[in-house]
């Protein structure tokens, strides 16, 4: 890990998880994202530290355990430090094992739910501009990858997106990132390019992304959109079960699947099959006790 410097006060912390960080003149500083593990908070910490800033509030993007697990150890390091989130996060913030839920459809397994009974959130954020430590940033919703995911635009025209925005090399990596609600996705992506911000930081794998360059990485997370949607009519020319679908996909795209991986698969197909069926692309079926999907005729 290390500190970049992207513009005036605003940094970033280059790690498995970006976190973005903005200096104030006072030596306090605001973290974007907090990453997954105790271990990556710590050596967050000793960044911070060791460059005298002083943490004394934490934005989310969104509720992903990669993005706030770190919370905890900084909250606990820093009594002081506030907590800010989306509204509509809220449920998530406040009961984390909601995500497992997703996944699973009911109480999941052990393995499935590895997140603390709950995030504290000490300031929950609506769109539009807000005053934090004396300075303002900007909540920008970017909903698709979660109900409630936002951006945050520093005072620098710094904007991170978090996960509203997959790298070339995640795309490639994992092929089929996790998106939760398609149509909102694809309505997020188109919009990106009109934030009025002069640098962008997504969360996974890449540096900072200049205005125009952005629209070029957005197509690219739109034609990857396309290329599934695509192959999943094409695999629906005959009816097959949402498991039967996950098979197919991981298998002609060579992704190679744990539990987790598998249920984020399952639940990223979903989204597609949903956005399908609303666009009248899709209908489905039930035949002696399965769901069937299949490309309408």
């Amino acid at each position: 890990m290390e500190l970049m410097k992207i513009n005036g006060n605003t940094y970033y912390i280059k790690a498995p998880t970006n976190a973005g960080v903005y200096l104030f003149n006072n030596g306090d500083c605001l973290l974007i994202d907090s990453c997954f593990t105790k271990s990556q908070a710590l050596q967050m910490d000793k960044i911070l530290k060791e460059n005298d800033f002083n943490l004394r509030y934490i934005i989310n993007t969104h509720t992903h355990l990669d993005h706030c697990r770190g919370n905890l150890y900084f909250q606990e390091a820093y009594p002081e430090c506030k907590v800010y989130a989306s509204e509509k996060e809220r449920p998530f913030m406040e009961n984390p094992y909601l995500l497992g839920a997703i996944f699973f459809s009911a109480s999941p397994l052990k393995h499935l739910n590895p997140a603390p009974l709950s995030f504290p959130v000490d300031h929950y954020l609506e769109p539009g501009i807000h005053k934090i430590g004396g300075q303002p940033f900007k909540v920008i919703p970017l909903p698709g990858h979660t109900r409630g995911h936002i951006g945050i635009v520093t005072p620098d025209r710094v904007c991170f997106l978090g996960d509203s925005l997959f790298s070339r090399q995640v795309i490639r990596k994992y092929s089929l990132p996790y998106l939760f609600d398609l149509e909102e996705s694809i309505k997020t992506l188109h919009f990106l390019p009109e934030i009025d911000a002069d640098h962008f930081l997504i969360s996974h794998e890449e540096g900072v992304i200049a205005s125009k360059d952005l629209p070029d990485l957005v197509n690219y997370n739109l034609a990857n959109i396309e290329k599934f949607q695509k192959q999943i009519l094409s695999l629906l020319q005959q009816p097959l079960t949402k498991e039967q679908l996950v098979k197919e996909i991981s298998l002609n795209n060579n992704i190679a699947l744990n539990l987790v991986e598998y249920h984020v698969i399952q639940t990223t197909v979903s989204a597609f099959l949903t956005y399908l069926n609303q666009k009248g692309l899709i209908a489905y079926t039930l035949d002696e006790g399965r769901l069937y999907f299949q490309h309408s005729m």
